[in-house]
């Protein structure tokens, strides 16, 4: 049995070396002069530990990069660091600050919002009542306030309101039915739209009385 433990704590710790070697090594390609090797360093970061604090420093300088397949890739794999959102998420929500940013970044910004969880829902939930936000970027901020689940019941009254534009209303039903019984206010809106012999969107009834179903009496 000791010999086993000792197996294991030696795996371990060279797991633990070499992930450290490849997060120095991506760390240095993240400087390099080539934007493809900055790429590749980019997205690989992310599936490294998530209290690294060098990659996570290194990926959000990597959100100030002026290739942008380099800013997309770091805002992605930043979603993969759950243990460090006091950073992260100000550095992310900043992206939406900037009327020039991809509207690709801003979506995956968006998604690795939605994955560091409940500590993303404020700036998810400002996002989505910013009036100078596009349809497409509110859409992905939409399906990460869904993610966060029970966390998002906050943002229920705007989701209510979302129902009722064509382009937001199927992934606001969709939401709706994530944060599952924190979203009884949105019982009679989604109900209506179940009902509504005039509604010839199947998908988007579909949601709204899977919704419903979730939710419960």
């Amino acid at each position: 049995m000791r010999t086993i433990a000792i197996g294991f704590f030696l795996s371990v710790s060279v797991c633990t070396f070499l992930q450290a070697e490849d997060s120095a090594k991506l760390i240095s390609q993240l400087k390099s002069k080539d934007p493809e090797v900055r790429r590749v360093a980019a997205k690989e970061l992310g599936s490294l530990s998530q209290s690294d604090s060098n990659a996570i420093n290194a990926l959000l300088i990597g959100l100030q990069d002026k290739d942008t397949f380099v800013r997309r890739f770091s805002a992605q794999s930043l979603g993969n660091f759950k243990e460090n959102t006091s950073i992260i998420i100000p550095a992310l929500a900043a992206m939406f600050n900037n009327e020039d940013e991809k509207k690709e970044n801003l979506n995956a910004a968006a998604i690795s919002l939605g994955k560091l969880g409940p500590a993303s829902f404020e700036t998810l939930h400002t996002i989505l009542k910013d009036a100078s936000k596009s349809k497409a970027i509110k859409e992905k901020v939409i399906d990460a306030i869904g993610s966060l689940g029970k966390a998002g019941k906050g943002a229920v009254p705007e989701l209510m309101g979302t129902l009722k534009d064509n382009e937001l209303r199927f992934s606001s039903a969709v939401a709706l039915g994530k944060i599952g019984t924190e979203a009884k206010q949105a019982k009679e809106s989604l109900k209506s739209i179940v009902e509504d012999k005039k509604e010839r969107d199947k998908s988007f009834k579909d949601a709204a009385s899977a919704a419903l179903k979730i939710i419960g009496n």
